[in-house]
């Protein structure tokens, strides 16, 4: 079997130039999917662009998976082609993957058998650790994020997890 590659990218609260630029970086990663880990949708702040990045995501076909946010609205949602969940089990390359949101779990609170790796959104704040036999994982927030003026995502390959700054400066690699 080819040995997959993911990227992952959390909070982008409608903001198309984030989400096309994310787009961009995603085919210039060769990457088979993309993940968003929840509050794609403009929620409260940029609902008008809902629409437009619905349309956006439904592009990438079978490509893109996209993980409920406490800011995701149901319009939103119904203007995907895909499902949305609220969270989901990847294996990615012999790792075993939980992913959610942030809101409900996290890497403070665990869910039950979350395998070798955990990735959240929610905070905004980017971070990559290992920690008690797992990693844990969030890319931050594409358009908002907090404590830090990076903007981040995750990339998960067949050799190493790696937070990237949008600008393509690797932040942290955990090799496997």
């Amino acid at each position: 079997m080819k040995p997959q590659k993911y990227m992952f990218i959390s909070d982008v609260h409608g903001n198309i130039e984030m989400m096309q630029k994310c787009l961009e970086i995603f085919e210039k990663e060769k990457a088979d999917m993309l993940i968003l880990l929840g509050d794609t949708s403009g929620g409260f702040y940029n609902e008008d662009n809902d629409y437009y990045m619905a349309e956006i995501l439904n592009s990438l076909g079978k490509r893109v998976e996209v993980i409920r946010g406490n800011c995701d609205t149901s319009d939103f949602e119904d203007e995907l082609n895909n499902d949305m969940y609220d969270d989901d089990i990847l294996f990615i390359n012999g790792k075993t993957i939980s992913i959610e949101h942030g809101h409900r779990h996290n890497m403070y609170r665990l869910p039950q058998n979350c395998g070798d790796i955990f990735l959240q959104g929610h905070t905004h704040v980017p971070i990559l650790i290992e920690q008690g036999g797992r990693i844990l994982g969030n890319p931050g927030s594409v358009s908002r994020p907090r404590g830090t003026d990076l903007k981040c995502y995750i990339i998960i390959d067949e050799k190493s997890i790696r937070l990237v700054s949008l600008s393509g400066e690797v932040i942290k690699e955990i090799l496997w």
